[in-house]
């Protein structure tokens, strides 16, 4: 055998460089030097955030300003999601959803209290039911101080002047930092040939963004985001010649390798080899608390960034690993389609045999024939597709690689059919549903709530939507 030369002499690593785990000096390195993206999630959160963690945020990314850089892509979504109520009135409306689960709560308490009564023949009068009645009243008193500190966080926490660009201090933080700092768009030509490059990777399940393209809300173009994004930062690492540090909050398995709980979390191998491939660089990525704390300790601002701060953070980056959690749920809100069987169908049963069909393991084209088998009045593929994926906007069930899979409390209602678990899920998911029970505690009456609730101004519900709304909530018993 030939004995190698020095240049056939290769390191464990030469090669295998995304096996290598980064070290802190690694993290220093590409905070002082490399290229620091922002993906769109990390942009908006700042919107989302608490005053204070806001007020951090900025602080840490105007000590690395220098280093910052934008893919044209991030910019766009992130004004096209910017506008958007859901951003424009977060605070209030996530007060107001608290507010209206709290006075649920109570609602529920007083009607199982006013059943039970019944239920054991306690009369109005009694001693016991009195008493009961008098400690109920001690806890509306306690949830009425509850909402008014929700309100006051919320007026706090929410940006004054997020309706004029020329007022809001996060475009003006941002408009500084981000100076010349942001890519250039793709042309029409490349763009497209972009895309379709990113559904044969999708299809092919080649990181990153394959995941959007099982999203059925999403088509094309929205899906080939993701990749779209990573184009533009391998064609800016080219240009700069320096290592990247993708900051992130997006935590689907399209970007991330999986890793046993407590280790740190890693981009995955296909994305580092890809980026070293093209251009000879590195690429780290973190979580937006990792950036903070990392940057806050590097840059000497522990004093200045609150710990709670970081804390904030990690609570939103949780992984959703099918597990029975609440990252089962998320908080996006989610519109709804009728159900097989019409306004004389039990909810709740239908709701049941739905959940039951996408529990089948079967992929989502086999799960549609079998709810056209299960529901035969609805004789159209998309609008079976359409009515199954119920399921889904309530948080039953979730589309992956195709198929369905169960989360927490779909696989709970397949086993209990607890009713009080849709009612939950519908409060928590469904757009304009905390609205509804809003005003329908607020007296309206249910003949004139559909109306009401397509003419409100935070919401941009069409009248089918609305009476939709008002129809599911009388069937699941919300409206009493």
């Amino acid at each position: 055998m030939a004995r190698g030369t020095v240049r056939d002499m290769l390191g464990i690593f030469d090669g295998f460089e995304a096996h290598r785990t980064p070290k802190d000096e690694d993290y220093e390195s590409v905070l002082r030097s490399g290229l620091i993206v922002l993906d769109t999630n990390v942009l908006v959160d700042l919107y989302r955030m608490n005053s204070r963690t806001r007020e951090d945020m900025l602080m840490v990314l105007d000590r690395i300003k220098d280093r910052l850089w934008i893919p044209n892509q991030v910019m766009g979504e992130f004004w096209g999601v910017r506008q958007g109520e859901d951003i424009t009135r977060f605070h209030e409306k996530k007060a107001r959803e608290a507010r209206a689960a709290i006075e649920a709560a109570l609602t529920k308490a007083r009607g199982g209290i006013e059943n039970w009564a019944n239920n054991v023949h306690l009369s109005e009068a009694s001693e016991l039911l009195l008493s009961i009645q008098s400690s109920l009243d001690k806890v509306e008193s306690i949830f009425g101080s509850i909402k008014n500190l929700l309100d006051r966080q919320a007026d706090k926490d929410k940006v004054i002047g997020i309706l004029d660009t020329n007022a809001d201090p996060v475009i003006a933080g941002l408009s500084e930092m981000l100076h010349g700092r942001v890519g250039s768009a793709f042309d029409t030509q490349r763009r497209n040939e972009l895309v379709a490059t990113a559904k044969e990777r999708a299809d092919q399940k080649i990181p990153p963004g394959y995941k959007d393209f099982d999203n059925a809300k999403k088509d094309d173009n929205e899906a080939a985001g993701d990749y779209l994004v990573w184009c533009q930062i391998l064609d800016e690492v080219e240009k700069q010649k320096r290592d990247v540090l993708l900051v992130t909050r997006d935590l689907k398995e399209d970007w991330w390798r999986q890793t046993p709980p407590g280790a740190m979390r890693l981009p995955r191998m296909e994305l580092v080899d890809e980026l070293r491939d093209l251009t000879g660089h590195t690429l780290f990525m973190l979580e937006p608390s990792s950036l903070m704390r990392r940057a806050s300790t590097l840059f000497k601002l522990g004093g200045r960034v609150d710990i709670n701060s970081v804390a904030a953070l990690e609570r939103l980056e949780i992984v959703d690993d099918g597990d029975d959690k609440n990252s089962d749920i998320d908080s996006n809100q989610y519109r709804l389609a009728q159900l097989p069987g019409g306004r004389k169908a039990d909810y709740f049963q239908t709701i049941w045999k739905m959940t039951k069909i996408a529990a089948s393991g079967l992929t989502v084209q086999e799960c549609i024939q079998d709810f056209m088998e299960e529901f035969p009045n609805v004789t159209l593929a998309p609008e079976a597709r359409r009515r199954l994926m119920n399921v889904v906007n309530l948080g039953l069930a979730k589309v992956r690689e195709g198929r369905f899979t169960l989360t927490g409390p779909g696989r709970n209602y397949i086993e209990t059919q607890d009713q009080e678990i849709i009612r939950e899920l519908f409060m928590e998911r469904i757009e304009g549903a905390s609205k509804a029970r809003e005003m329908f505690l607020d007296g309206v009456p249910i003949s004139e709530l559909k109306d009401q609730l397509a003419e409100h101004p935070e919401l941009n519900l069409n009248p089918t939507q609305s009476e939709l709304i008002c129809r599911w909530m009388g069937k699941l018993g919300l409206l009493r």
